[in-house]
């Protein structure tokens, strides 16, 4: 019986090669798009879950209050790891890193290393780094130790054994205790030299014990179960009184953040290493969802649509006495084979797709991410298995339903022959296909104003040159300065500690909110020459910049942005002469700059204090605009002659500031080639209708041209039915879209306002589409001889 089904069900479709070519090609198509979305999906949400103990290690984070906000950091105090494992029995251990930027050299050659982190010994109990050589349990117990990753032993050592060798690190000589395999990339954040925490400590015991608010570092704890985590966040309070004395700044909360959830999760300030977007994920499901959804539709329309052509065979059965639960079966069964061959196709086409996927993202996924390839195909076999129950439940329920006595009278007259599933069907792929290129109209828009937006500052042509602080530039600054604007083509040099685009020191600062009282806050901080506010073009609106001419500015000068301000209700006239002491620096507030953009458009201007200093962690050089490589490797040359010792390595602020919204460029992307398979699925399916229809009205046509129906007319008549829909739809999908990428758009502090030009757009480029795809068939059917339409009446 099963041999009779799986050979009837071949002989239909070869019978039929148009459509079940249409319906193979669309649904593998679907089905290659949903399973490289699914890569992606399962790598954003597998991130740290490769740690054995990941379900019971978290972090520790900080709402931190004061008089006037209240601050979300992810950071921690060296404090808290030691005295949460002592007051928690439910905490079994503890670790707590601290991100250095050093410079490595070795054999003459020098290396910037930002992923370099100060760690406890306990590192390798409570995370899954696995050690290829030396010892996990002593490797960071000594000062100036380090333990190094594969790749750092490759391009370091080459193929020597690193393992008691030394290493200059900074001004530092450190023993190599160990190499540790590659961090994997689904990993919150990635390290390439782990040093030993004894090294900071040693030198550092009072601040250890006592630095409650050196909210520096990072600590994460294991907890000795899961269910531990109720009762420590349950006493958490008595912690922080026990431990914390309260004043004008305080922990209002030290949550527990599981370590899994870190990459997802909203950021807080501080945040150590890349953070993903869950939005992103949601929005790429969708799609992948919606393009599946398509190419469904088109098999249910396509074979309902086709059901006229098999009311002899239905009906034949029946009289023979077929039960209609074994005519089902058949055609769930033609449903389920056509999705079978689709998946084996949409695996090889997911499979020749993935570098291009890849690149797209600018991620690595494959196809290893299953431990077995048995998983893998069971995933898909059960995916074609569900799709093709489900495509093909209603068209089954629908042939299996006719009665013997309709091959007598089997009235069509259209494609849509009053069946109104099918035209919702229709018209909810045209929703997808219009909310799908809107939706990416809309994103590009976004993109569009954030890359063209004024930010406060200039940002083209400079060059930011990493100096590490190191004394030979900070102790011989002018100098150094004006033997690079000696450079042709240099316009401008400033040193600071932070450019734009990358996260600003957050300091314990006490100011004069209200007059004549002093009050604790922690204030975004940058450290920069005199030259910092016209090297790029940010705007005083009160007050005056540093001044090389009063020295008292090198000491106890303070400027503030607009957003300071506002957030301690001050006016620009009653700011001037605020007092100020930040770590001992007591100073007065001399000027007011107008805000300006210094981390990304996803986050609101926040307050920001500028003080004089020397200790630069970059060189930030505004170049001519013509000829910029030439003049790139002028101040390479100079660079050489003014710090040998030092690497020529530099970026270009506008694309490390652009960075900030590369996952918004991802999605981008992404989204637009998905919109287009969508579009080409659908319209495999609108072709197929369309051929349907022009067979079963062939007499029809045939009669209105001898009658004198002009082409027009005829290609009219076919077409109005989906051009109407196409109505339908456009009306529904633009509240659609307008709720999703106003969601979406909720990310950023300033958006584009949502006007009604890239809902036009997309309906207009939809219906441009689908009439293309009609006429081709209509005006074929509308062009030939009426005579051999009739031939047979």
């Amino acid at each position: 019986m099963l041999k009779n089904y799986i050979i009837t069900a071949i002989r239909s479709l070869l019978r039929s090669k148009g459509f079940s070519v249409i319906n193979i090609l669309g649904l593998s198509i679907g089905l290659a798009s949903f399973i490289l979305i699914s890569l992606y999906v399962y790598h954003e949400l597998s991130f740290d879950r490769y740690h054995a103990k990941a379900d019971r290690i978290f972090r520790i984070v900080e709402n931190l209050r004061t008089e006037n906000e209240l601050l979300l950091q992810s950071t921690s105090s060296p404090p808290m790891g030691p005295s949460l494992l002592k007051d928690f029995p439910e905490v079994e251990n503890y670790v707590r890193f601290q991100q250095w930027n050093l410079l490595v050299t070795k054999d003459d050659k020098a290396f910037y290393e930002p992923d370099s982190f100060i760690a406890d010994s306990t590192v390798f109990d409570v995370f899954s780094f696995p050690l290829i050589k030396g010892n996990p349990k002593t490797a960071l117990t000594e000062p100036n130790s380090v333990v190094l990753t594969e790749s750092m032993e490759k391009k370091y050592f080459g193929e020597d054994d690193p393992v008691g060798q030394l290493l200059k690190m900074d001004d530092g000589q450190y023993k190599i205790t160990g190499v540790a395999k590659d961090v994997p990339e689904n990993s919150h954040f990635q390290f390439n030299f782990l040093l030993s925490f004894s090294t900071w400590s040693s030198n550092n015991k009072q601040n250890e014990m006592r630095a409650w608010f050196w909210n520096g570092f990072h600590t994460y704890v294991l907890l000795r179960d899961k269910q531990a985590v109720t009762k420590v966040r349950q006493g958490m309070a008595g912690y922080i009184s026990r431990n914390v004395e309260k004043g004008g700044m305080y922990y209002e909360d030290l949550p527990l953040q599981p370590l899994t959830s870190i990459y997802l999760e909203a950021p807080r300030s501080w945040e150590n290493g890349k953070r993903g977007s869950v939005n992103n994920i949601y929005i790429l499901s969708v799609i992948a969802v919606f393009i599946l959804a398509i190419a469904s539709f088109n098999y249910v329309n396509l074979a309902t649509a086709r059901a006229s052509r098999r009311l002899k065979e239905v009906g034949l059965r029946k009289v023979l006495g077929a039960q209609r639960r074994t005519l089902i079966a058949q055609f769930l069964g033609e449903s389920v084979i056509v999705c079978a061959v689709a998946s084996m196709i949409g695996v090889a086409v997911a499979w020749l797709a993935l570098p291009v996927f890849n690149e797209l993202l600018e991620t690595s996924l494959s196809f290893s991410v299953f431990t077995s390839p048995f998983y893998f195909v069971g995933a898909v076999a059960l995916l074609a298995f569900i799709l093709g129950l489900m495509s093909g439940a209603y068209p089954a329920l629908v042939i299996s339903g006719f009665q013997p006595l309709q091959i007598f009278r089997p009235a069509v007259s259209g494609v849509f022959s009053h069946q109104r599933f099918r035209k919702v069907l229709v018209t909810a792929q045209f929703v997808i296909s219009i909310t799908l290129v809107a939706g990416t109209l809309l994103v590009f828009n976004q993109l569009t104003m954030v890359r063209s937006r004024d930010l406060g500052f200039t940002k083209d042509a400079t060059l930011i040159l990493p100096t590490n602080g190191d004394t030979v530039i900070t102790n011989h600054f002018e100098t150094v300065k004006h033997e690079l604007m000696k450079v042709n083509g240099v316009i401008s040099v400033t040193g600071s500690a932070q450019v734009p685009g990358q996260p600003a020191n957050n300091w314990y600062s006490e100011i004069e909110v209200t007059e004549g009282k002093m009050s604790p806050t922690n204030i975004n901080t940058n450290q920069v020459d005199h030259d910092f506010i016209p090297g790029y073009d940010i705007k005083m609106i009160a007050g005056r910049n540093f001044s090389r001419d009063n020295k008292a500015d090198d000491t106890t000068a303070f400027i503030l942005n607009e957003t300071a301000v506002k957030d301690f209700q001050w006016t620009l006239e009653n700011a001037i002469g605020r007092r100020v002491n930040q770590g001992g620096r007591n100073g007065t507030v001399i000027g007011i700059t107008k805000d300006f953009h210094y981390a990304s458009l996803h986050h609101a201007v926040a307050p920001l204090l500028l003080r004089l200093s020397n200790r630069f962690g970059r060189l930030s050089i505004r170049l001519k605009s013509d000829d910029i490589p030439a003049t790139v490797d002028r101040v390479g040359e100079m660079w050489k002659t003014l710090a040998p010792n030092l690497p020529y390595t530099f970026t270009f602020l506008d694309q490390q500031y652009d960075k900030q919204y590369k996952a918004d460029a991802q999605l981008g992307r992404v989204a637009s080639v998905f919109s287009g398979l969508a579009i080409f699925v659908g319209c495999l399916g609108l072709l197929g209708l369309t051929s349907f229809s022009v067979e079963r009205r062939v007499k029809e046509i045939g009669i209105r041209k001898v009658l004198g129906a002009s082409i027009q007319n005829v290609m009219v008549l076919i077409a109005k039915e989906f051009v109407v829909l196409i109505g339908v739809a456009f009306v529904i999908a633009v509240p659609v879209t307008w709720y999703l990428v106003g969601e979406w758009l909720n990310n950023f502090t300033e958006h584009i306002a949502i006007g009604a030009w890239p809902f036009i757009a997309a309906g207009l480029f939809v219906l441009t589409i689908a009439c293309l795809t009609i006429s081709w068939l209509s005006f074929n059917a509308a062009s030939s001889n009426p005579t051999q339409a009739l031939r047979n009446e």
